[in-house]
């Protein structure tokens, strides 16, 4: 049990396909207290003019003045004291954090190189202006993070627990919601089985176009979904081929798009087989409360993970229907 009284995760508790939940993993049976919880925590951050710049990436997109975007992203291995901390205890831990009981260790990388990787984007700067609503036609920066944590996690996992078991992510389809530009679609699909990018109709050319400019990418297949409209008749997700996991990356933003979203999850979703993963970067305290309190009372098991994995700017939930 938590201190507020949610539970954490062990081994008892088993998230469907290739999803992992680490130990620190809580679930949410109170919407109100894990907003609370998130939005403390990011309020005891460092503004961005303090000794903290090096973490503040702000709220927003990337870069909304290009036609054209390089994302660049460096992986680095595991340095020796992050290993020696994966394997402390929890007493080891509250030693450490005090000062003492734990030998320092060389921070050395043991001869590894860090891996670096880069993708072009097409961006369309003017319907980000022109056309209400459209946020989708730019990279927003959410979209990087969870990038960095999945290929730091892939490349280097005895850097820390992952999200994702990548042998069975491997036989997984995933299916994303507002994948906008197309970076998770890219950089994620050499690694799953099948990859299937959705958004808005209006978005699809520059998804589309993102998807074929990149060659070695593996194949992704690319389809219309607006929210607003029965997903099962846009979408073809037959019970041969159900979703593994509904990707869900900085699309919780305004309250209009609440209800939509989860009636589209909720329909895409096969009971104890689809996981849903979501992360937001925390904007509208309001929205994300309704939110969890709307994706809970549809009857969704959901778990608040983004505690190691991401920054305090972020949250992330997994969620899943027992039936």
């Amino acid at each position: 049990m938590t201190s507020d009284g949610g539970s954490t995760a062990s081994v008892n508790t088993a998230p469907p396909g290739p999803i992992t939940l680490s130990q620190s993993a809580t679930l949410v049976s109170d919407p109100d207290d894990e907003i609370f919880f998130l939005y403390t925590r990011l309020a005891t951050l460092k503004p961005a003019d303090s000794s903290d710049t090096g973490h503040f990436h702000g709220l927003g997109s990337e870069n909304s003045n290009q036609d054209a975007l390089l994302v660049r992203i460096e992986l680095k291995p595991p340095t020796t004291c992050e290993l020696q901390r994966n394997t402390e205890t929890g007493n080891q831990r509250r030693k450490r954090r005090k000062g003492g009981g734990v030998q320092k260790a060389k921070d050395e990388r043991g001869g590894r190189d860090p891996i670096v990787l880069e993708y072009v984007l097409l961006q369309d700067k003017t319907a980000l202006r022109s056309r209400s609503g459209d946020t989708g036609s730019v990279l927003w920066k959410t979209s990087i993070e969870f990038l960095s944590l999945v290929l730091q996690q892939r490349h280097f996992p005895e850097r820390r627990r992952g999200l994702f078991d990548y042998e069975k992510l491997s036989q997984a389809h995933v299916l994303e919601l507002g994948a906008g530009t197309g970076l998770l679609a890219l950089a994620l699909s050499p690694f799953v089985r099948k990859y299937t990018a959705t958004d808005i109709p209006a978005l699809v050319p520059l998804l589309r176009k993102n998807i074929l400019s990149a060659p070695a990418s593996a194949p992704v297949t690319v389809a219309a979904l607006d929210w607003t409209l029965p997903a099962l008749r846009q979408v073809d997700v037959g019970s041969t081929d159900a979703p593994d996991v509904l990707l869900v990356v900085d699309c919780v933003y305004h309250p209009a798009l609440v209800r939509p979203l989860l009636t589209t999850l909720t329909a895409l979703a096969t009971p104890q087989h689809t996981a849903a993963v979501v992360v937001v970067e925390l904007r509208a305290e309001d929205v994300l409360r309704e939110f969890l309190q709307e994706w809970i009372a549809l009857g969704w098991r959901v778990w608040s993970v983004g505690e190691d994995l991401l920054g305090a700017r972020w949250g992330m939930w997994v969620g899943w229907r027992e039936t």
